[in-house]
């Protein structure tokens, strides 16, 4: 799909093109190696497990190949790249399933993530403000913006995803608390489980999707950055503070 968007974007002489990307084309990899506090010039090796993750490694690929090229009409094509992470808003869905399980669960939240992880969390109107300013002065600055990566950040708290998660969901419903933690190994085992059990009774009955291993360790490693790129380069302010979020 990025292919035939870039080709066609030649084709018409569509001279720029911001992609939106995702933290999962850099990692967690399969290795599970944190990465504490890391900005757009760290060097993260290892291979990223999830497909995801790797379908947008090699769309970013493509996008920053795609900087430079020829068009028809004999100018060039003009890219960059906006990495987005953990993105909530009013109506995520992700957010709302979990606010409809701790509802069926005497109001309880629990959560996977260990003590020591820490991951970025965006507010959806701050990541589409970005993209905005970023489509503006790839225009007005393509000598400083071509060919760019930005993690999109603003002002909610770099810390455990499950206490931001707990922090949103009883803003709007203070009877909703934070349970307990669940263990890796228990997780590990239902994952198991229930693969056996597809297994078994997959010709009778095809169960609900569940947790998968790579996902599991996505989640349990930490991931985070911290970076002022987009300020520097395009002048990016978050439009929303935390609060307003």
């Amino acid at each position: 799909g990025t292919e035939n968007v870039l080709r066609a974007c030649c084709v018409l002489n569509i001279p720029y093109v911001v992609y939106t990307s995702s933290v999962a084309a850099v990692g967690p990899n399969t290795s599970h190696e944190p990465m504490l506090r890391g900005n757009e010039d760290t060097k993260y090796s290892g291979e990223v497990e999830l497909p995801y993750g790797k379908t947008k490694a090699m769309a970013e690929k493509l996008v920053l190949e795609a900087n430079g090229k020829k068009m028809s009409n004999g100018g060039k094509l003009t890219t960059c790249v906006i990495r987005a992470n953990t993105v909530y808003g009013e109506k995520a869905t992700y957010l709302q399933e979990l606010y409809l399980f701790a509802k069926a669960r005497n109001n309880v939240l629990n959560y996977v993530e260990p003590e020591n992880t820490e991951r970025n969390s965006i507010y959806v109107g701050n990541v589409a403000w970005m993209h905005v300013l970023a489509a503006r002065n790839l225009q007005l600055k393509p000598d400083l913006l071509a060919g760019q990566v930005y993690y999109s950040y603003d002002d909610t708290p770099t810390r455990k995803g499950f206490l931001i998660r707990h922090q949103l969901l009883s803003s709007m419903d203070p009877s909703v608390r934070l349970g307990s933690h669940i263990p890796y190994w228990k997780m590990w085992l239902m994952i198991q489980l229930h693969r056996i059990i597809k297994v078994i009774l997959y010709p009778f009955w095809k169960p609900q999707p569940f947790l998968n291993l790579p996902l599991l360790n996505t989640i349990v490693t930490t991931f985070s950055y911290e970076t002022d790129k987009a300020s520097r380069h395009f002048g990016y302010k978050p439009l929303f503070t935390w609060e307003e979020s």
